[in-house]
């Protein structure tokens, strides 16, 4: 028995921890393949275009550990960062142009939120349906043309150098949302009811938490993190592009996944998700400098998100059993 206990624990301690060793053995295969790859061009540019998904992967940890699905965080992000694009273009000052498309991604959140909860409707289902509504919306406003225009404070967001070429606006951006949501969810209230609603909604409600109102509250604030990560792309672009950030919902909760989040809700942390993202994005950048087909990365990055939920699922066999 003891023995049984033991093969255990080293099984569930490779489960927990097989992202971060994944991770080490990517950077350094990289590292050694192609000498490309740790220069100061690719580090900046591995900096500059992390942002973004890793903004959308906190907002689907959250979002996964409350135990629901987001289809459309990334046509949240897509809507939000063009209309900030467009209201830059009327000579808004920046910070009104911030808030108000922050309120438009809270909006989306808010609405999806209360049709799960008041109509009683499957998160998968009706963010699927949301998602092509959004992204119809704005690509039936602009044409499907992408808003150019806008003035240099808008790129300034993203673009402006902190360290070198290496560390950007939008990177500082990122990190300071990490600290807050890491703190967040793992010492304030809300983060607490996030894991109590996704472990067990019933037992929340018994033990006094209006689990409907925490839970559009979650989705509410998700939309804003969509909203924000859609003004870092479109200020990186230097464009609003109604049609940008497709396929970004899926690498966020395939990131979050791999982090030790589980998809059946009440269990994750957002530093976990964001190591599952660092890997996810070293592994697509260590392909494309390795020269490999655009078309097989997606292939390969494919494959790598099925891994995940099956690693996902294992992971939970394990904590069952244990």
């Amino acid at each position: 028995m003891p023995e049984t206990t033991s093969k255990f624990n080293i099984q569930s301690l490779f489960l927990k921890y097989s992202v971060y060793l994944v991770l080490i053995i990517l950077l350094a295969y990289f590292s050694v393949a192609n000498t490309n790859f740790l220069s100061i061009g690719n580090i900046g540019n591995f900096f500059r275009q992390i942002p973004t998904v890793g903004i959308l992967t906190i907002g689907y940890t959250m979002i996964l550990i409350t135990g629901y699905v987001d289809l459309s965080i990334a046509s949240i992000a897509a809507f939000s960062g063009t209309a900030a694009v467009y209201l830059s273009t009327k000579g808004l000052p920046a910070p009104v142009v911030i808030l108000l498309a922050l309120l438009i991604g809270g909006s989306f959140g808010a609405i999806n939120g209360l049709l799960i909860k008041k109509l009683d409707l499957p998160s998968f289902i009706l963010t699927l349906g949301t998602n092509y509504v959004i992204r119809g919306i704005i690509m039936f406003i602009t044409n499907g043309i992408y808003v150019t225009g806008a003035p240099d404070w808008f790129t300034k967001i993203s673009t402006s150098k902190i360290f070198g070429n290496v560390i950007f606006s939008n990177t500082i951006i990122f990190v300071l949302l990490v600290l807050i949501f890491a703190y967040v969810m793992k010492h304030t209230r809300f983060g607490k009811y996030c894991y109590v609603v996704g472990s067990n909604p019933e037992a929340a409600r018994l033990s006094g938490i209006n689990t409907d109102r925490h839970v559009v509250k979650v989705f509410i604030i998700e939309g804003m993190l969509a909203a924000g990560a859609g003004i870092l792309l479109m200020a990186n672009l230097n464009v609003g592009g109604p049609n940008e950030g497709q396929g970004l919902d899926g690498l966020a909760m395939a990131a979050a996944i791999m982090g030790g989040t589980s998809f059946a809700g009440g269990v994750g942390t957002v530093g976990g998700a964001i190591v599952g993202i660092l890997t996810l994005q070293v592994f697509t950048n260590g392909l494309a400098i390795m020269g490999v087909n655009a078309f097989m990365q997606n292939a390969v990055t494919g494959g790598v998100i099925i891994l995940a939920i099956i690693v996902d699922y294992f992971r939970r066999l394990a904590e069952k059993h244990a």
